[in-house]
């Protein structure tokens, strides 16, 4: 499974608004300047964040973006199924595949998304940010 572009500039976008939580708000082309992407690209992202209630938007002069609580309580896993059709690896996710009884690869596949969900859930941006790779592995 590869992610896509969206889906890691978005990630990267969540670790910004999470250095920034809690001070003033960050506008996309000083987000999309710090990540290298374009502020078209990143506002499409953003709006998908923004309508999942990941972020919320300012307006005006002094407008931008942050989150929409705390760096702790937003798992990567939520910033990743927002931006990755909700992560699912095949298309019979979360549905009644036609040979699902006698499916032996729908039994692979579902264990694997479950698996793929726990993990990105248990890794908040803040442990993201703080480099936390002795709870990642």
């Amino acid at each position: 499974m590869k992610m896509s572009t969206k889906a890691r500039y978005g990630l990267y976008a969540a670790t910004e608004l999470a250095k920034a939580y809690g001070g003033n708000v960050l506008s996309a082309a000083d987000m999309s300047q710090a990540i290298g992407v374009t502020d078209k690209y990143l506002e499409q992202i953003l709006a998908l964040m923004k309508n999942d209630g990941i972020i919320s938007a300012q307006r005006g002069a002094y407008g931008g973006y942050a989150l929409s609580a705390p760096p702790e309580q937003i798992s990567v896993g939520r910033v990743l199924r927002c931006l990755e059709n909700d992560l699912k690896i095949v298309d019979c996710i979360g549905h009644t595949c036609k040979g699902k009884k006698s499916c032996a690869p729908h039994v692979l596949w579902t264990r694997l998304y479950k698996n793929i969900n726990e993990f990105l859930d248990s890794v908040s941006l803040k442990e993201l940010l703080e480099g936390a790779d002795a709870s990642i592995s």
